[in-house]
């Protein structure tokens, strides 16, 4: 399933703020797509439609059928009108998609130990690359004091904490006593991590580069076809410096009764680049996400007026 061949032709939702609206109504999702969500109100079972381009999605990322979506907006309802902001309430998943500590895997949530908290290292996380070009992926967590970092390896499953010490030179580095401890620091504007004094990972210079402007944010939904199931829903959460192609993705896609009548939802992070030109067309922009982890997966997605995707391999 993971690797299901498909192609992909479909209009992004770009989200934006938005202030809040005067009218409100909590529904469950029936549909999602081409900037329009659907949901039957909680209250009277009436059916309303709202245009979503515009909306504040900040509390509405991952949104799926059979969530429950709490809609604002402003006026009097009409059918097709512009949603304000959108919070939603995530259906009961079933299985092993909720950890121990109610953590949803599927949406890109993990617990987080000095945070006390389900987190996801997308948003909350640095990210740093091993240098030796494996693929390999560290997010570094801090808890609220800064008195703790916590590790999660894009190649295991669980983190490693690491306490603040001081150095006898001035500033601080995070380990622990162990002669085979990893040491967090930050060092010429970026944070490493290294062990028995060898550089394993390194921030990119460009993530903590503010002459690039200030980091923004754009969330795209749609419904994919498929050869095995009813549908792809999927959502593309990027994160880059204004004046930067690249930058981060979060890429969440739901198989659509996959298994047994359930939906299966992948989840993936990674880096975003910037690339130009196609073998039809030299001035193309292609958007190239790679996938975190040693197995090197990407995704060539074609970005037309920042409106519609083509995913051109898998």
């Amino acid at each position: 399933m993971k690797n299901l061949f498909w192609m992909l032709v479909g209009t992004l939702l770009a989200g934006c703020a938005g202030s809040m609206g005067k009218g409100n109504v909590r529904g469950i999702v029936t549909d999602a797509t081409m900037n329009t969500v659907t949901v039957v109100s909680v209250d009277n079972g009436d059916t309303l439609s709202f245009s979503t381009m515009n909306a504040d999605r900040t509390e509405a990322q991952g949104l799926r059928l059979g969530d429950t979506l709490e809609v604002s907006y402003s006026g009097k309802y009409q059918p097709g009108m512009e949603a304000m902001r959108l919070v939603v309430y995530p259906a009961a998943l079933v299985g092993a998609d909720r950890d121990e500590h109610g953590c949803i895997g599927s949406a890109g949530y993990t617990w987080s130990e000095v945070r006390k908290d389900c987190i996801r290292l997308f948003e909350d996380g640095i990210r740093t690359e091993a240098v030796d070009g494996s693929g390999q992926v560290m997010y570094v967590v801090f808890s609220p004091d800064s008195l703790k970092a916590e590790l999660f390896s894009s190649e295991s499953e669980g983190s490693e904490v690491l306490e603040r010490r001081a150095l006898p030179s001035g500033g601080h580095v995070w380990n622990v006593e162990d002669d085979d401890t990893k040491n967090l620091r930050y060092t010429d504007g970026a944070w490493t991590i290294s062990r028995r004094g060898k550089l394993i990972f390194s921030q990119p210079k460009a993530d903590n580069n503010a002459t690039l402007g200030a980091w923004q944010e754009l969330h795209y939904e749609g419904l994919l076809p498929a050869a095995d199931c009813p549908g792809i829903r999927y959502t593309l959460t990027l994160r880059h410096r204004e004046h930067s192609g690249d930058g981060t993705f979060q890429l969440q896609m739901t198989y659509l009764e996959a298994e047994d009548g359930k939906d299966v939802t992948f989840s993936y992070t990674g880096r975003r680049l910037t690339l130009r030109g196609i073998p039809s067309d030299a001035d193309a922009t292609v958007w190239q996400l790679l996938v975190d982890g040693k197995e090197k997966e990407v995704f060539n997605f074609l970005c037309e007026d920042d409106q519609m995707l083509t995913l051109l391999n898998k």
